[in-house]
């Protein structure tokens, strides 16, 4: 069943507008590249109750009372603010980069988020550091866009997670399939390097996805690093 969350309709046009009036005034009070305006609109969408329809009618009904609730208005205002101030802050590495969406003509492989955890194999504890490549044939995989990375560098906060989405790959046609070959090698200073291989099935679309599919991550099983 198709659903959609419309508080992201309002919240992207709302962000858009501020960071739009911002350019349209020549000021630098707040990072506007398209990097930049993703990452405040998901800072705002991670502070509201969302709005699901699954329907025309309850979309008229739900648009209804977004666009009558003058609290609402205010307070996705006061949220934007606050996530574009904090993200012009933080500067991440991507924020100056290309992420469009890729350009791809024609039928593709879309792929799922690929997502894991790497630990310790001793401690069960989560190796801080460590870094998880994504291979196929052996190079490393090309990214949707620069906000992810690969390889991917361990963080203590997130408990030893990864998450790679790999660039669609053209098809010969829409109704292709094919089993697409992969490898995480995973290296981190006293441990013995991981190699683990798996295979993705995937059916060709039409065209390039513009965003991952919702509860379509492939989730790969606990990886363990073994001290050298």
């Amino acid at each position: 069943m198709e659903i959609h969350n419309l508080m992201e309709d309002e919240v992207f046009r709302r962000v858009n507008e501020i960071c739009d009036d911002e350019e349209a005034r020549g000021s630098n009070t707040y990072c506007t590249t398209r990097a930049c305006r993703l990452d405040a609109v998901c800072y705002v969408l991670n502070r509201l109750p969302p709005r699901y329809v699954t329907s025309g009618r309850g979309l008229a009904h739900v648009e209804q009372d977004i666009s009558s609730d003058t609290q609402l208005a205010v307070d996705v205002t006061k949220l934007a603010q606050e996530a574009l101030k904090r993200i012009s802050s933080v500067r991440r590495s991507y924020y100056d980069q290309d992420t469009s969406e890729p350009d791809i003509k024609g039928p593709c492989f879309n792929f799922p988020a690929i997502t894991g955890r790497v630990l310790n194999g001793v401690s069960f504890e989560p190796v801080e550091g460590a870094e998880v490549h994504l291979l196929r044939g052996g190079e490393p995989v090309t990214m949707y866009d620069s906000r992810w990375q690969n390889p991917y560098t361990l963080a203590g906060h997130t408990y030893g997670t990864y998450s790679f989405w790999p660039r669609p790959v053209s098809a010969e046609s829409p109704d292709e399939t094919a089993s697409i070959e992969f490898q995480i090698t995973v290296t981190a200073e006293g441990f013995e390097k991981l190699d683990y291989f798996f295979s993705l099935e995937v059916s060709a679309d039409d065209s390039a996805a513009g965003a991952m599919r919702v509860g379509g991550d492939h989730h790969l099983p606990d990886l363990y690093l073994f001290p050298s």
